[in-house]
Order: structure tokens, then C-alpha cells, then sequence
């Protein structure tokens, strides 16, 4: 773990990291220390939401907070109850202090590179509000998914896949380019453990939707971002995105009607979404 200097840190952090949980507790302590061995520099605080968990989660979070006392900040929604991964993102950025923000759900894991390889595309291009890159679908699956849902059939094993469509290019991507690759194709939609962005344009974007509480809230927010700012594809992996039975995705697929509700809001979403 590289961190920096007392003197560097009274600087306040370059990188705010979001986090959020519901009943992580297999996974958490390995996400928390793919952060802790980030090859880099740069100060970071992460923002870690609890949304209302009932297992360990939350007290693994504390126990990693009071061991990097003001690196770590743990948040809970009042009353401790779930409101969803984008009200939970919301609750982060509300609180992030840093002029970049960047993304870990609590069962991913980043490569060593990932802070200081986004970070500095943004620091090379200040024109560009968004940078995002590929990441390893990592399939740990006690039980084949194929068996669980017939949509997973073909996730057997561990795979990288598409970061852009056919015949696309990776790198500036023109502002609402996009929005109309989700059009076409929504899994065209960044993986958020890759995703990095410039606080001030999150913020101006209105955050994450609110009614998407754990399928395609992060094509919606993308979506958004899309819409108004230049976004840069870097066609390297920097992080290792899990799927598993618990997941929130993994668990709401598994009801066909549940998905396609789910898709059908996105989809009105982005016929909603004008000016591209």
C-alpha cells in the first residue's frame, strides 16, 4: 500500500472513491484492499455507504474506517434502512470532497493501475469529463448461472468483453455518442468500476436516478452524463467486475418479469432523454 505523506494529505483528496453495500460481507474485505493497493500516489478518501444491511458489512467497514482513520468514512441512510445503490450513490457524492469521483461496488475488486491510469487521462485531457475503460467479467458462480437464468447461458467463464461497438473507435467519444450506443445496444454501458469522472459534473447531472434502486442505474446516470459532456473510452482493463448469485443483478434476473420491467424504464428513459 502506497500512501502518501502527512504533508501531502493536509491537501485534501485528489480522488473521491464511492462505495456502497447491501450485505457484502464474502466480498468486502477483498474490495477494500484492491483500494488499499492502488499504485499510485494521489490521496483518496472513500465514502462508504451501508445500505441497510443485516450481516457483517457494516462492522467489517468501521473496522477498516478506524484502522485509516480520516481515509475512510462510513455512511448510513437514516434510520439504517435500503434505499437502493443510486440513492446510496447519491449519499456518497452528497459527501465526496474530492474534484474527481470514481466507483466500487463492495464485491468488485481493481487492478493495481486503475487510480493513477484514469486520473491522469483526466489530468491530460481537460476537456474530457468522463474516462472509462474495460474490466474482466469474473464469474464466481457456486452454481452455474446457465441454471439459474437462461439470459446467462453463455457465462461460463471469465471473459473481457466489448468495450465500444463494431466498427466504433476507442477514445473521445463526441458528446452524446454515447447515449446512442445505448440506443442500439444497452450493454454498451461503462462498467462502474472502471468509470471516472469530474465531481462537479456529477453533481451538475443530478446524480444517480433515484427510481433505479439495482438494475440499469448506472446506464441511466451514464445516460446523462452522455448527454452533455465529452467521455473517453481507454481500451485497457482496469478492473475485475464479479458476478455472482447474490449480486443485486444476478438476483433481480432471475425473474424474467422483474428485468424486463426494469428494461422497459430504461428504455423510456432514454426516449426521454432529448438534445443528442
Amino acid at each position: 500500500m502506497k500512501l502518501p505523506s502527512p504533508s501531502q494529505e493536509n491537501a485534501g483528496p485528489e480522488v473521491s472513491i464511492l462505495m456502497t453495500a447491501f450485505n457484502s460481507s464474502t466480498y468486502l474485505a477483498e474490495a477494500f484492499d484492491s483500494i488499499l493497493s492502488q499504485a499510485t500516489s494521489r490521496i483518496w478518501e472513500l465514502l462508504f455507504v451501508d445500505d441497510g444491511s443485516t450481516d457483517g458489512t457494516l462492522a467489517i467497514a468501521r473496522q477498516h474506517a478506524n484502522r485509516y482513520s480520516g481515509r475512510i468514512r462510513v455512511l448510513v441512510h437514516p434510520g439504517g434502512v435500503n434505499r437502493g445503490i443510486s440513492a446510496s450513490r447519491n449519499l456518497a457524492l452528497r459527501y465526496a470532497r474530492a474534484p474527481l469521483i470514481t466507483f466500487l461496488d463492495s464485491d468488485d475488486v481493481w487492478l493495481p493501475h486503475h487510480l493513477e491510469t484514469q486520473a491522469s487521462l483526466l489530468d491530460d485531457m481537460p476537456h474530457v469529463t468522463m474516462v472509462y475503460a474495460a474490466a474482466e467479467r469474473w464469474v464466481d458462480f457456486t452454481v452455474p448461472f446457465h441454471e439459474q437464468s437462461s439470459r446467462a447461458a453463455n457465462w461460463g467463464s471469465n471473459y473481457i468483453p466489448p468495450l465500444i461497438p463494431r466498427g466504433a473507435s476507442v477514445g473521445l467519444l463526441a458528446r452524446g455518442e454515447l447515449l446512442r450506443w445505448f440506443r442500439e445496444d444497452e450493454s454498451m454501458v461503462p462498467c462502474i468500476c472502471t468509470v471516472m469522472l469530474r465531481t462537479a459534473a456529477a453533481r451538475m447531472v443530478g446524480g444517480f436516478c433515484a427510481d433505479f434502486r439495482g438494475l440499469y442505474d448506472d446506464q441511466a446516470f451514464h445516460a446523462k452524463v452522455a448527454r452533455q459532456y465529452d467521455i473517453y473510452a481507454h481500451d485497457v482493463c482496469v478492473a475485475r467486475y464479479r458476478q455472482h448469485p447474490a449480486s443485486c443483478c444476478a438476483r433481480a434476473r432471475l425473474d424474467d418479469q422483474i428485468e424486463q420491467k426494469e428494461r422497459d424504464k430504461f428504455q423510456a428513459f432514454l426516449s426521454s432523454t432529448q438534445g443528442t
